[in-house]
């Protein structure tokens, strides 16, 4: 019933204890799922469960008694399953925001850091990491949404990865038990939730911009690049470029030229989200060495304007599971 050490699946869960302990300022080091803990190693059994009753816990350490040190990895695990553990010696991960580790050279029994005990919970999905979570499920719409899976590609911990998608679940947007997403409504809720005020107009175009911010933190958002993912929209090329600025010092020095006196040739904003996939079919080359975003990003950005974008969304079929509301 352990997970087999070296698996993926294993490294994942080992993963996440070490964000645990990493959470409580513990020095945490970690190699395919070998943790060293300030200096000492750690060599963990790990038992994967998703919502363990007292029973339950207390049928699993009957089974396994005497192989320790031993981790259970769950969702939840209540006052009275933490009580069976801790009679055996056994440890847990609470993914609300507990962990137990109870091994030679580490015994720690703490809260998390800001987690769940130490402040109400939050529910709302719509943060930073909850619209990384979103976009990631809307590129890979037939994939299961799971924190293992998403936080190595959006760059998160599992932890907060995993609340963020406890947030989508409780709010219909993830499916409890196929844990795929809702289409095409969490799109257009995502859609509803993306940051599209605080742009700055600038009165030369993309290249100068480029020259002046360094092309590498520039990501084009706009009509243009809307249209090299497929969408069809008329006359892009008389349009102001759009930009989301990756590094606020190249925002700083973009925002250098603002002038509202003149109009806009490009539009920069810092980027609403710190993972920011883009297009795979258009890199940056020698004449435009600016980046592409990624085609459901151009979307979400277009419908967030319910003006104008939507329709040309709609018309787009960019959208997984159809059109809009």
């Amino acid at each position: 019933m352990f997970v087999t050490a070296g698996t993926p699946e294993f490294v994942d869960l080992a993963r996440e204890v070490g964000d645990a302990l990493r959470a409580l300022g513990l020095d945490v080091r970690e190699v395919d799922g070998a943790l060293t803990v300030d200096g000492t190693p750690v060599a963990l059994n790990i038992v994967d469960r998703a919502h363990p009753t007292p029973a339950d816990l207390g049928q699993l350490v009957d089974e396994l008694r005497g192989r320790h040190p031993a981790v259970v990895v769950a969702d939840r695990i209540s006052d009275p399953g933490r009580e069976v553990l801790r009679r055996t010696g056994w440890g847990w991960l609470d993914r609300r925001g507990h962990v137990r580790v109870w091994t030679p050279g580490l015994r720690v029994e703490a809260p998390f850091a800001g987690r769940a005990g130490e402040r109400p919970r939050s529910t709302n999905p719509w943060t930073t990491v909850g619209l990384e979570v979103a976009v990631a499920a809307l590129i890979t719409p037939d994939d299961p949404v799971t924190a293992r899976r998403l936080a190595p590609r959006i760059g998160r911990s599992v932890g907060a990865t995993h609340e963020v998608i406890g947030r989508f679940t409780e709010a219909g947007l993830v499916g409890p038990s196929t844990h795929l997403p809702l289409l095409p409504e969490l799109f257009w809720e995502a859609a509803g939730h993306w940051p599209d005020d605080e742009w700055t107009p600038l009165p030369v175009d993309l290249g100068a911009v480029a020259a002046e911010a360094g092309a590498d933190a520039l990501v084009r958002v706009d009509e243009r690049a809307a249209t090299l993912g497929g969408a069809r929209i008329a006359a892009v090329g008389d349009l102001p470029a759009r930009c989301y600025v990756t590094s606020p010092g190249a925002l700083r020095r973009a925002r250098r030229g603002a002038d509202r006196s003149l109009p806009a040739r490009t539009w920069v904003r810092a980027a609403p989200v710190r993972w920011l996939p883009e297009n795979p079919d258009h890199p940056p080359t020698d004449t435009h060495p600016w980046r592409v975003a990624h085609p459901i990003v151009c979307a979400l950005r277009l419908a967030a304007d319910p003006a104008r974008g939507r329709e040309i969304v709609d018309d787009w079929g960019v959208v997984p599971g159809g059109a809009g509301p």
